[in-house]
């Protein structure tokens, strides 16, 4: 049993051995691929971490009647929090949005001098309302719509948020979308790339296929040798991409963190260092055997 796999794994260290070159240029594009997809997975991590941070800045700001009493704000407070997906939420006296105005805008003496000569505070007391994901945020201006709430809320603050809020959706589903179609370009192309390796492998190879074949070797016995090569091919080029991916991370993650405020690649990377070696040799070894049973099948008319 153990006798044809090791000759078939023999043979396909021998073509190996005797096509440095094309398994130079094979491992490369393979390389190249994977390099292309993890940098593609990456690029989604980096822009789901900016959306993220984007989200927990979006809230909705209900601005009060300025008579209202502390009861009904409790009340109104409470039945918030009782909405599915509500995270937060926040009331803010009309003295404590005063201060925090005056504090924003401490050195701006135009707008110091115009409070002073208003006199009184203009602003109004509101309850900012922090939802979970930005797709509740409807539900939650339906609620506050109910008749009973009329008498209190003076306004809600959320359309120029909702436009917001629509930009990231819309922006979210196109990475992903685009993501997955350069992630296929490069698939199909490295395949292509691929199999034309493995059909040079197999011309170079045809007088032994020929002399297998003719002894009574299986279609699969034939074969054999070049999915190992393929094999062999995939693991060395998800290999190599693992190490320079993390290589890469440590030098570029202190420029990233700046240029996106916070997310670092080396310490995301190396939380899924797991996934991301079984994603990367995992492809590898996929797109080289993929084209191997493929151009077997083509040229030795399996």
């Amino acid at each position: 049993m153990f006798t044809p796999l090791k000759r078939i794994i023999l043979y396909a260290f021998r073509n190996i051995r005797r096509q440095p070159g094309l398994t130079f240029v094979t491992i490369f594009i393979l390389f190249l691929t994977l390099c292309i997809l993890s940098s593609i997975f990456i690029f989604k991590g980096m822009t789901d971490y900016l959306v993220n941070s984007i989200q927990q800045k979006i809230d909705v700001s209900v601005y009060l009647d300025p008579n209202v009493n502390i009861e009904q704000v409790e009340s109104v407070k409470k039945e918030i929090l009782n909405l599915p997906g509500v995270k937060e939420v926040e009331y803010i006296s009309a003295q404590e949005a005063l201060e925090e105005f005056q504090q924003k805008h401490k050195d701006d003496k135009v707008i110091q001098e115009s409070l002073k000569e208003v006199g009184i505070n203009p602003l109004y007391p509101s309850i900012n309302i922090k939802a979970a994901s930005p797709n509740q945020y409807a539900a939650i201006l339906k609620f506050l719509e109910n008749d009973k709430f009329k008498p209190i809320i003076q306004k809600i603050d959320y359309t120029k948020k909702k436009t917001l809020i629509d930009k990231i959706f819309s922006l979210t589903s196109n990475i992903n979308w685009a993501a997955i179609g350069i992630g296929l370009f490069f698939g199909i192309t490295t395949l292509l790339i691929s199999l034309n390796s493995i059909k040079i492998a197999i011309q170079d190879s045809s007088e032994e296929i020929e002399i297998m074949r003719l002894v009574g070797a299986s279609n699969w016995y034939t074969r054999g040798p070049f999915i190992v090569q393929g094999i062999l091919w995939g693991f060395l080029a998800g290999l190599i991409t693992f190490g320079v991916t993390f290589l890469a991370a440590y030098f570029l993650s202190p420029k990233i963190m700046q240029l996106t405020n916070g997310f670092n690649l080396l310490e995301w990377l190396s939380q899924r260092s797991v996934m991301i070696f079984v994603f990367q040799v995992g492809s590898g070894i996929v797109l080289s055997v993929l084209a191997s049973l493929i151009a077997t099948r083509r040229f030795l008319k399996a």
